[in-house]
Parts: C-alpha cells; sequence; structure tokens
C-alpha cells in the first residue's frame, strides 16, 4: 500500500532525490511486478514532511500462497556526480501464506517502513477514470483514492496531482499514477475524488463511486462534482475458479 523513507543516517539531509526500483515476483510468473521505478534523470524528491515513495503499480495483484514470493528493493539517493550517488536501500524480503510484510527494515542508508494489506479470497479491480461532462477547474488540484468497504480507513491513493490540474487527455482520459487494488470477493470497492484549490489547501468538492466485486466482468458508474461528471469503470478478474 506504501512505501516510506522512515529515517536517514550517516549524514543525509533532506531532502533527497531518490531513485531505483521496488518490485514483486509471486509464483504466477516470477516475471517482475513493478510498484516503483525511476530513473537517475527522472528522481522523485522526498521531503522529510513527505516521505513517501510515489508508487506506480503493482501492475497486477500480487498473489501470496505457500509458495514463497519476494518483493525486491534497489532504491540510491543522486549526487552531483554519478560517482557520488549513493546507495539508499538494498533489500529482498520473503512474504507466503503465514508470513506477511509490514513493518520497518533497516539497509544500507535508510529504514524503510512497508505497509501491506492481505486480502484472502480477492479479486483483482482495475479503475479506469473519463471525464465525461463540463471540466476541471484552473487552480484545483485532485486525489483519486479507492479502498475496499470492509476498510474504508485504508485508501489506496491512485493519483495526486499536487500543484497541477488533472492530467487528462483529449478524450478526457485521466491518467492515474496507479490502476489496481484488490478487494475481498464479497466486499464492494470505493472510488473516491476530491478537489481543492491549490492555494487554499482544503477540499472544495468530493464524490465516490461504488461498485461490488465482481468475479470477471466490467462495471461502470458515473461519479459527479460540483463542475464536472466522471465515468468510473472497472474490469474486474480473479485468480481462482473457486469463487
Amino acid at each position: 500500500m506504501s512505501v516510506k523513507i522512515a529515517a536517514i543516517k550517516e549524514g543525509l539531509r533532506w531532502p533527497l532525490q531518490v531513485f531505483g526500483l521496488v518490485a514483486a515476483r509471486d509464483n504466477l510468473d516470477h516475471m517482475r511486478n513493478i510498484i516503483f521505478h525511476r530513473s537517475r534523470n527522472n528522481c522523485q524528491t522526498i521531503t522529510e514532511e513527505d516521505p513517501y515513495l510515489a508508487l506506480t503499480g503493482p501492475s497486477r495483484a500480487i498473489a501470496v500462497s505457500v509458495d514463497p514470493s519476494y518483493v525486491e528493493v534497489s532504491l540510491k539517493v543522486k549526487g552531483t556526480t554519478e560517482a557520488e550517488d549513493k546507495d539508499l536501500s538494498d533489500l529482498v524480503l520473503l512474504h507466503r501464506t503465514g508470513r506477511f510484510l509490514g513493518g520497518l527494515y533497516s539497509s544500507r542508508l535508510s529504514t524503510l517502513e512497508l505497509a501491506f494489506d492481505h486480502v484472502t479470497r480477492s479479486v483483482e479491480a482495475t479503475i479506469f477514470v473519463k471525464l465525461t461532462y463540463g471540466s476541471w477547474p484552473t487552480g484545483f488540484g485532485g486525489v483519486i483514492t479507492a479502498s475496499s468497504s470492509s476498510r474504508d480507513d485504508l485508501k489506496v491513493k491512485l493519483l495526486d496531482s499536487g500543484d497541477d490540474g488533472l492530467p487528462i487527455d483529449a478524450n478526457g482520459a485521466i491518467k492515474l499514477s496507479r490502476r489496481v487494488v484488490s478487494i475481498g470477493h464479497v466486499e464492494s470497492l470505493n472510488v473516491y475524488v476530491t478537489a481543492g484549490r491549490v492555494d487554499e489547501k482544503q477540499v472544495v468538492e468530493s464524490g465516490r463511486a461504488t461498485f461490488k466485486a465482481q468475479r470477471a466482468g466490467v462495471s461502470l458508474s458515473e461519479l459527479c462534482l460540483g463542475f464536472c461528471s466522471m465515468n468510473v469503470t472497472v474490469a474486474w478478474s480473479c485468480f481462482r475458479h473457486e469463487w
């Protein structure tokens, strides 16, 4: 759900220019499922006030079973020259049924805090959001999050536009930073959109779309704010035929 740089050491000072990789491997195909990836020329600025990596994955749900799966972390801090780059964190973490990740992990020049939520008998929801009516106002930032009905307090951030407007293409599609979440097969998925003035840092409009989990297929719902309407589409899939 999140990766936080909880502490730094040995002369590092905030802010940090961070690049590198966080990825998962499970027993479905053993390929890297990218959660965070930035090149040296596209670092993320990490501050003490906002120490979270801007995650872009996973690209599909991460399966957990009795067979071992792994999370790989290889993060660096950009220096003035490439020779002055420093290893921030190098980790390989095991997860499997009965042994779930979460907590603090120290390595190299930092301590990372990883937050995970294990969803039993889950289905995968891939989320798409499209502006269908009205327009996004100038000077407004937007945040799009998703959560399950049983844990609505744990919201996965799909997009945070910051001081910029929403990234909307010519067809109205909103480019989300993340799209995939896991939901229990008897639960509901909530998708929230909030809008606020950048200069005032407060929410002005908000809306929610709710979907009952499905084994397969596509669900569609309209979400309305005061100045625009959006279609929220969810494509469902599952890993096991028993559900």
